[in-house]
């Protein structure tokens, strides 16, 4: 049985995933590709701070 941590961790990455699928879902153009590409980069480089 999952401990409630567990369960809210779960359903966080599932929420982002989704977030992150519909954001490239947007994506007409290589630039907006490559804006939203910067936008996840610092994301991910500000979690490591």
């Amino acid at each position: 049985m999952p401990t409630n941590a567990e369960v809210i961790e779960s359903l966080a990455r599932k929420l982002e995933r989704v977030r992150i699928l519909n954001d490239l879902k947007e994506c007409r153009t290589l630039e907006e590709y490559q804006e939203l590409t910067k936008k996840y980069e610092a994301l991910c480089n500000d979690d490591k701070a």
